[in-house]
């Protein structure tokens, strides 16, 4: 598959139209001297934002267009953080005012007066200079009301998972075999294997729920393991899905005991969702702890991967290997109605769209995924021709392997998504696979990313904005497995595997998963950055001119922070989650972007002053920080919607 360059703009555009547009209307720009200088800036990024969309949708195919976007990215966030610095120094002297506070009479220094001005000014001229290179690449002007952001329907936040459609046989088989595999054996198990998409999660959900409701096993744990298979995490989910108690994480031996104790004649079924292991010795290592603690024939496991030899890395415990199937182009159709009914106020499907329809589900290959993303994408056009245009993508027709070919497919839906739910779905490429994605964390990261674009003298708030996006992801089915509340509300999601590969593919080049061992460009122009560390080796060091064009970091050690810390100029989220020890530096204050920031189940024990200096911090998470010392006084943080700390949660709108 063609490597997919994305440069989604329209966000960064918008929220720099946004900043300008409320300096101008506050009459900040007239009391600093800068009304002149953001009116010319303003006017340059809307004549920009006009040919962006025709930009985006022939990147792909010509390299000069993609350059174009490029040098326009680097300008639109150039322009965003220098807007974003002049608004925290508006703030902070708010915060000196208090009531007194009159925007006409901001009270800034010369020297930063005259810092400001060359800095947009030379921003403007950026812009002007690809305004005239555009004309010369024939991007089309677009009318404003067809770029507008906000264009996708509102969508019931209710949405199931799909129903599972002539999967029953493949359940009752596998059940079959478990019954008659667990009396000869004291563990046994069934090999799921098939592509991706092709359902494997969706059946072992089913066998997992109809083995509970039916009681063939005494306890049943399911456990998502994914491309790390680490016994120490897979015995410590079984020991809390089972309710052993407390048992150290990092000691074989003590979850064994306990595992053992709990599950004395007793018999389990243990789900491995996404198993990659091909690796004997890490099989037979974790067969052999299964096998020590069972005394009594009857439990089961039950896999689910991609690859057939899975399972014989899992010797001696017997795996029988069942292939999936492909679904039949009736129930891919099926499928697609269903999900293209959801989000719309008809019953049925008319006969005009229903034969489309069908074409497409031809196209499926059988794979449910795609018919279910397809749907999910069709549930918010009416129009035949909408229809047609998806049935004719090229995409279709790439001559690719599986993996490359359903990515290219799932492309289908996400090229039509708007600019912001593309930028949206991107970040979520940050998480890992198989992360439980809360919904209100990822909102607010959103939020700190200014994605939430808020049309003017709407009444929405930003949070509101987040949940509309949310749910706009989930009925074009690129969110699954829901949870929610008592209430009905959705609490969290996951994404699929092969859709969390479509969201790596299509922020290539912006988000990067940084593992012990990598080394990055210095030239690299990554926004969002996961820095996953061996704690064993000496923790990284970002390059200094990365560090400061991030705009995320997410990180499990505050050493990696406090060596880049003074050079994360552009930070809007930091996330240093379970940290063991270590102190936040002084120069956190300096981080004028900040608007996101959680230490989440760390032992930090103190804040610097500095924190206090955060101006446009929206939310702050401190969760389990249970020797964390917090300031008596933090009326400063005047931007501040949403502070967890411990289980008390306030959100201040």
């Amino acid at each position: 598959m063609a490597e997919i360059a994305l440069n989604i703009l329209s966000p960064v555009i918008e929220e720099a139209i946004s900043k300008t547009v409320s300096f101008l209307k506050k009459r900040i720009g007239i009391a600093v001297g800068l009304e002149k200088e953001l009116d010319r800036l303003g006017d340059s990024l809307i004549l920009i934002q006009s040919v962006i969309q025709h930009a985006e949708e022939r990147q792909e195919s010509e390299p000069a267009i993609r350059h174009w976007l490029q040098k326009l990215k680097d300008v639109a966030y150039e322009a965003v953080d220098a807007l974003g610095e002049f608004e925290y120094e508006v703030l902070e002297d708010k915060v000196k005012s208090r009531r007194r506070w009159n925007p006409e009479s901001v009270n800034f220094s010369p020297l930063f007066r005259n810092r400001m001005a060359d800095k947009i000014n030379n921003i403007t001229k950026q812009l002007n200079d690809l305004k005239d290179w555009a004309s010369m690449i024939n991007l089309v002007v677009l009318l404003r009301g067809q770029t507008c952001l906000r264009q996708h329907q509102k969508t019931d936040s209710f949405l199931d998972n799909s129903t599972v459609f002539e999967r029953e046989v493949d359940v009752s088989r596998i059940l079959s075999l478990l019954r008659d595999l667990r009396s000869q054996h004291p563990i046994s198990g069934v090999s799921i294997v098939g592509m991706a998409g092709i359902g494997k999660t969706t059946i072992a959900k089913s066998i997992y729920m109809k083995a509970k409701e039916e009681k063939l096993y005494d306890l049943a744990a399911w456990v998502c393991v994914s491309e790390d298979f680490n016994d120490q995490i897979i015995l410590g989910e079984m020991s809390e899905h089972f309710g052993c108690g407390a048992a150290p994480r990092n000691s074989i031996n003590a979850l064994l005991e306990n595992l053992a104790k709990k599950l004395e004649n007793k018999t389990f079924l243990l789900i491995l969702d996404d198993v990659w292991n091909e690796d004997p010795d890490k099989g037979e290592h974790f067969s052999s702890c299964l096998l020590k603690i069972l005394k009594t024939n009857g439990s089961s496991v039950v896999i689910t991967t991609r690859s057939g030899k899975v399972a014989s890395a899992m010797k001696p415990v017997p795996i029988e290997h069942y292939d999936m199937e492909r679904l039949s182009d009736d129930v891919c159709w099926l499928i697609i109605k269903e999900k293209s009914l959801r989000s719309s106020t008809e019953t049925s499907i008319t006969p005009d769209l229903e034969a489309i329809g069908q074409d497409i589900a031809r196209k499926c290959r059988g794979l449910p995924l795609v018919a279910s993303v397809i749907g999910g994408t069709l549930s918010h056009r009416t129009s035949a021709d909408e229809w047609k245009d998806i049935r004719d993508d090229k995409a279709w027709n790439l001559n690719s392997r599986d993996g490359d070919k359903i990515l290219s497919i799932l492309k289908i839906s996400f090229n039509r998504l708007t600019s912001p739910l593309k930028k949206c779905f991107s970040y979520c490429s940050i998480f890992p696979k198989d992360f439980v994605i809360e919904k209100e964390d990822l909102v607010q990261l959103w939020m700190a990313q200014g994605f939430l674009y808020q049309p003017n003298e709407s009444s929405e708030t930003m949070e509101d904005v987040g949940n509309d996006y949310f749910n706009g992801l989930l009925s074009n089915s690129l969110f699954q497995d829901v949870r929610r509340d008592g209430h009905g509300n959705i609490i969290s999601c996951k994404m699929h595997d092969a859709v969390h590969d479509l969201s790596l593919s299509v922020s290539k080049g912006e988000t990067l998963v940084w593992e012990t061992g990598c080394i990055i460009d210095q030239d690299a122009k990554i926004r969002h950055l996961r820095v996953k560390h061996d704690k064993n080796e000496h923790p990284p060091i970002i390059p200094r001119a990365v560090a400061q064009r991030l705009h995320s970091l997410f990180l499990e050690e505050v050493d990696v922070f406090i060596s880049s810390a003074s050079d994360l100029k552009s930070l809007r989220a930091l996330k240093i989650v379970g940290a063991t020890g270590g102190r936040l530096p002084s120069t956190l204050g300096k981080l004028k972007h900040l608007k996101y920031l959680d230490l989440s189940r760390s032992r930090i024990e103190t804040l610097p002053k500095s924190f206090l200096t955060l101006y446009k911090l929206q939310t702050c998470r401190l969760k389990g920080c249970s020797s964390l010392q917090m300031f008596d006084e933090m009326s400063n943080l005047i931007s501040l919607r949403h502070f967890y700390f411990d289980r008390r949660h306030d959100s201040i709108f």
